[in-house]
């Protein structure tokens, strides 16, 4: 059985992740070292890449949040709006 086709023409954003990271004071490293959250998901979250879902619960736990504070849904219109600004 192959892969399901997408359903969603939008991409996730962490930058709320990032934000609220910095004003917390933890750092990526600190995912790392202290958390033990794998480098290749952390790449993931830097690329705004999929993750699973338990991973998100995870960073809840640590950050003390919902997953809207962390996660954000753009959609293309949107995104490619965004891609033109910078």
């Amino acid at each position: 059985m192959g892969e399901r086709e997408k359903q969603y023409s939008g991409v996730i954003s962490y930058q709320k992740l990032f934000e609220l990271m910095e004003k917390k004071q933890i750092k990526k490293r600190d995912l790392r070292e202290k958390y033990n959250i794998s480098p290749t998901i952390i790449n993931r979250l830097n690329n705004n890449s999929n993750v699973a879902i338990d991973t998100i619960m995870y960073l809840c736990e640590i950050l003390d949040c919902q997953p809207g504070d962390i996660v954000e849904y753009i959609r293309n219109d949107t995104w490619n709006k965004i891609i033109n600004m910078l």
